[in-house]
């Protein structure tokens, strides 16, 4: 009986190719799983600059908040383990005031930067301290998030990392603007 004994072609000539598949396929596998992670949006809250369903890569770690970052996050929302995204806008020290579809920081109104689509007029939340090791998080959609006005602060051991890439569907593929945090 005869068996199949797959060999390498005499000359090579696939060689560099196949070198560059397995380098890529390294650089993927440590990109998306090593140094960073993929989440998915769930809902309206961050709309409009991020959509039901849109895919953004994570950082894996965060160690250094800024307002207007938008973060992964772990949340336990009505009992259940969750994981959200949402939009620093407060930092630990910060004092949040919220007025309806008014964010005061420190006294000041919330930093622009963002397009926010308003319509939570009946929130009014007395001025809070942000704790030491904590930021105050919310969805650019303030009507329909679920976001620090009802769970307060969100430690950042809970913080899963920032959002860098919004990268599916393909045709909305773009870097989230490190310093206003718009995709």
């Amino acid at each position: 009986m005869a068996r199949f004994i797959p060999t390498l072609p005499s000359d090579r000539k696939h060689l560099p190719l196949i070198v560059v598949l397995v380098v890529a396929l390294a650089v993927v596998v440590t990109v998306f799983y090593v140094l960073n992670t993929a989440a998915k949006v769930d809902g309206d809250s961050m709309l409009p600059g991020l959509r039901n369903g849109d895919r953004v890569l994570i950082t894996r770690g965060y160690r250094t908040p800024r307002r207007g970052d938008i973060v992964s996050f772990a949340a336990v929302i009505g009992g259940q383990p969750d994981t959200l995204i949402k939009r620093v806008v407060a930092l630990a020290g910060d004092v949040v005031e919220v007025n309806g579809d008014s964010i005061r920081i420190n006294g000041a109104p919330e930093p622009g930067g963002h397009q926010v689509l308003k319509g939570a007029e009946a929130f009014h939340i007395e001025p809070l301290t942000v704790p030491a090791g904590s930021v105050y998080v919310l969805g650019d959609n303030r009507a329909v998030s679920l976001d620090s006005r009802f769970f307060g602060p969100v430690a950042l051991k809970n913080v899963k990392g920032k959002a860098v890439y919004l990268f599916s569907p393909i045709n909305r593929f773009r870097r989230i603007d490190a310093a206003s945090g718009r995709p």
